[in-house]
C-alpha cells in the first residue's frame, strides 16, 4: 500500500466503493429471489390447506352417516378436481403406496402406481412426498415437472399434506420460472443504475486525482533539488491554503534546516572521527567476545566523552568471565548428579514395573481362587439341600415301612379270623353230610315214598363233601398266605432298619457338607478382602511406576539441558579457569564416596538455563 501514489490510492478507494456496490447488488438480488420463493411457498401451503379442508368436510359427513365413504370420496375428488388458483395451478391426490388417486391435468395417471416416476433430475418425487408426510404429516418437496407451453421441465415448489382417515395426501405445486425472470429484470434495472454510478464516481475520481497529484508532483521535484543541495530555488505552492500549502511551508523549513546543517557538518566531522575510533575498537573487542574470548578487555585511550563506555565494558567483561567460570563448574556438578538421579530412577522404574506385574498376576490368581471357592461353597450348599431332601425321603420311607408292617399284622389277624370261619364251615359241612346220611337212611325206610328224599339226601351229601374239600383248600391257601405275610413283615422290618442307617449316614453327611459350605464362605470372604488389598497395592504400584517414569524423564531432560549448557559455556575462554575445569571433573569422577548434590528445583533450573542460553551477548 505504501508504494501506491495518491492517484492510485484514490482509484483504490473508488474501486472498493464500486466493489461494495456490486456486492450489495448481488446480495439484493439473492434476497429478492429468496423472498419471492418464500412468498410462493407460503401461498402454496395456504392453498393446499384450503383444499385439505374440503377432504375434512366430506370426511365429517361420512363420520356423521350422511354419506357413504365412496360417495364422500367421489364428491371430495370432484370438488378438488375443479379447484384452480393463480393462472393454471391445480391440486392432485395420491395415496401412500404411492398410487395416483386424482390428477386433473393428466387423468391417465389415475389409479396407477407413480412410485417409480422421476423428474428431469432423476428424483422420485412421489416417494419423497410419502417420506415427508410420514415424517411430519406435511411439508415441501422441490422437483422439476413439464410445464404446458414451455420447453422441457421447469423447477416447481410443491406442498403436500396427509389426510390420515382415508390414507391420502393432497398436494399442489407452483412453477418458479417466473421468479427467475423477475430477478433477471430487477438485475437489469439495478445494473444500469450501478453502471451510471460507476461512471459518475470514475469522473469525480479522475478530477480529484488531477487536482491533488499535480501540485504534489511539483513539490516532489522541488524536494529532489533541495536534497541535491539547491537551497536558492523558489518553493511552489506557498500561497495555497490547503494541505499542499502546508507541505510547501514544511519544505521551506527543511530548506532552512539544510542551510543550518551545512554549517554544523564541519563541527560534526570531528565528533564523527572520535566516534569512528571508539566504534572500531569496541567492534574489535566485541568480535573477540563473540568468539568466546572473555579476556578481550579495552586497553586503548578513549576520548573523555567515551571514557565511561570503556570502563563499563571492561567491568562487564570481567563479571561475565567470572560468571561463566562458575557456571561451567556448576554445570559439571549438575551433570554428574542428574546422571546418577536418572540412572537410579530408571532402576527404580524397572523394579516398580516388575512389582506391578507380579501384583497384577497375584491379583488375577486370587480372583480365580475366590471364584473357585464361591463355586465350591455354592456346590456345598446345594449338596446340603440334597442331603436334607434325602433325609426327608428316608423318613417318608420309614413311615411307609411302618405302615406296611401294621398292614401286614392286620392281614395276619384277618387270616386267623378266616381260619376260624373255614373251620366253622368244615364243621357245618360235616354235620350236613351226617344229616344227609340220616336222611338217606330214613328215606330208605320209607320205601317208595321216600325215594325223592333219598335223591335230595345224596345231593346234599355230595355238596357237603365238596364244601369240606373247598374248606380244606382254603385252609391250605390261607396257611401259605400267612407264611408269606410273616416273611414280608420280616423284609419290611429289615428295610426299615436299613433306612434308619441311611438316615443316620445322610445326617452325618449333611453336617459335614454344612461345615464345608460355612468354611468355604469364610475363605471366599477372606480371599475377597485379600484381592481388594492386592488390587489397591497394584494400583498404587502402577502410580508409583508412572511417577518414577516422570522423575526419570525429568532427570534425563535436566541432563540434556546441562549438557547443552556445558557445550555453550565451553565456547568461552576465561584464562586460568579453563585449565582448572577438567581437573575438577576428573577429581570428581574418582572421589568415593561422592556427597549427594544439593537438590535444585528442576522447573526453575531449566528456565534459568533457557534464559541464559537465549541472552543476547552481543550487547556487551
Amino acid at each position: 500500500m505504501h508504494r501506491l501514489k495518491i492517484g492510485g490510492r484514490l482509484n483504490l478507494v473508488s474501486l472498493a466503493a464500486l466493489t461494495g456496490l456490486v456486492v450489495v447488488l448481488a446480495l439484493s438480488l439473492l434476497r429478492l429471489d429468496t423472498v419471492m420463493r418464500d412468498d410462493i411457498a407460503d401461498r402454496t401451503r395456504k392453498t393446499v390447506e384450503t383444499a385439505h379442508s374440503v377432504l375434512v368436510h366430506y370426511q365429517k359427513l361420512e363420520s356423521a352417516g350422511a354419506m357413504p365413504r365412496a360417495d364422500a370420496q367421489a364428491a371430495a375428488l370432484a370438488a378438488i378436481r375443479a379447484m384452480r388458483y393463480g393462472k393454471d395451478e391445480y391440486f392432485w391426490v395420491n395415496d401412500m403406496q404411492p398410487r395416483m388417486v386424482m390428477h386433473p391435468m393428466n387423468p391417465a395417471l389415475e389409479g396407477k402406481d407413480v412410485g417409480n416416476n422421476t423428474d428431469a433430475d432423476g428424483i422420485y418425487m412421489f416417494r419423497e412426498m410419502v417420506k415427508v408426510v410420514q415424517a411430519g404429516g406435511e411439508g415441501f418437496v422441490n422437483y422439476s415437472w413439464d410445464k404446458p407451453g414451455a420447453n422441457g421441465a421447469q423447477p416447481k415448489i410443491s406442498y403436500v399434506k396427509g389426510f390420515a382417515p382415508w390414507g391420502w395426501m393432497i398436494g399442489s405445486g407452483v412453477y418458479v420460472d417466473e421468479i427467475r425472470a423477475a430477478v433477471m429484470k430487477a438485475a437489469y434495472v439495478l445494473g444500469l443504475a450501478v453502471l451510471a454510478v460507476i461512471l459518475a464516481v470514475g469522473s469525480l475520481n479522475w478530477f480529484l486525482s488531477r487536482s491533488i497529484s499535480r501540485p504534489v508532483v511539483a513539490l516532489t521535484q522541488r524536494m529532489r533539488t533541495l536534497a541535491e543541495g539547491d537551497t536558492g530555488s523558489a518553493i511552489p505552492g506557498l500561497d495555497r491554503r490547503d494541505e499542499v500549502g502546508e507541505m510547501a511551508a514544511a519544505l521551506g523549513v527543511f530548506r532552512d534546516a539544510a542551510v543550518a546543517k551545512a554549517a554544523a557538518e564541519a563541527e560534526k566531522a570531528q565528533a564523527d572521527a572520535e566516534q569512528q575510533f571508539v566504534v572500531t575498537v569496541v567492534s574489535d573487542r566485541l568480535a573477540s567476545l563473540s568468539d568466546g574470548d572473555l579476556t578481550a578487555a579495552i586497553s586503548e585511550e578513549f576520548p573523555p566523552a567515551y571514557a565511561a563506555l570503556k570502563g563499563n565494558y571492561n567491568t562487564a567483561v570481567g563479571n561475565l568471565r567470572d560468571m561463566m567460570t562458575a557456571l561451567a563448574n556448576s554445570a559439571d556438578a549438575i551433570r554428574t548428579g542428574s546422571g546418577e538421579i536418572a540412572q537410579a530412577s530408571e532402576d527404580l522404574a524397572r523394579r516398580t514395573e516388575a512389582n506391578a506385574a507380579s501384583l497384577e498376576e497375584t491379583s488375577a490368581a486370587l480372583s480365580q481362587m475366590e471364584e473357585r471357592l464361591r463355586s465350591t461353597a455354592a456346590a456345598a450348599v446345594h449338596t446340603a439341600g440334597q442331603a436334607n431332601e434325602a433325609i426327608a425321603i428316608v423318613g417318608s420311607g420309614r413311615a411307609t415301612a411302618d405302615e406296611a408292617v401294621g398292614a401286614m399284622g392286620r392281614v395276619s389277624e384277618s387270616a386267623q379270623g378266616i381260619d376260624s370261619v373255614i373251620e366253622g364251615l368244615d364243621k357245618i359241612a360235616f354235620q350236613t353230610r351226617v344229616l344227609a346220611m340220616n336222611a338217606a337212611v330214613e328215606a330208605g325206610r320209607a320205601g317208595e315214598a321216600g325215594r325223592g328224599f333219598a335223591v335230595v339226601a345224596d345231593l346234599v351229601s355230595a355238596l357237603a363233601m365238596r364244601s369240606e374239600e373247598e374248606a380244606k383248600r382254603a385252609r391250605e391257601q390261607l396257611t401259605a398266605t400267612q407264611s408269606d405275610i410273616v416273611m414280608a413283615v420280616d423284609a419290611v422290618q429289615k428295610v426299615d432298619g436299613a433306612l434308619a442307617n441311611i438316615s443316620g449316614s445322610v445326617e452325618e453327611v449333611h453336617k459335614l457338607v454344612a461345615t464345608m459350605a460355612s468354611d468355604n464362605q469364610a475363605q471366599s470372604a477372606t480371599i475377597s478382602e485379600i484381592t481388594t488389598a492386592v488390587g489397591a497395592m497394584d494400583q498404587s504400584t502402577q502410580q508409583n511406576a508412572a511417577m518414577v517414569e516422570e522423575t526419570s524423564a525429568a532427570a534425563r531432560n535436566l541432563a540434556g539441558e546441562v549438557e547443552a549448557l556445558s557445550e555453550r559455556s565451553s565456547r568461552f575462554r576465561t584464562g586460568a579457569a579453563v585449565a582448572a575445569r577438567p581437573r575438577l571433573a576428573a577429581s570428581a569422577s574418582v572421589a568415593a564416596p561422592r556427597p549427594a548434590p544439593r537438590p535444585l528445583p528442576m522447573a526453575q533450573g531449566s528456565a534459568a538455563v533457557d534464559v541464559f542460553a537465549d541472552q543476547d551477548w552481543s550487547s556487551f
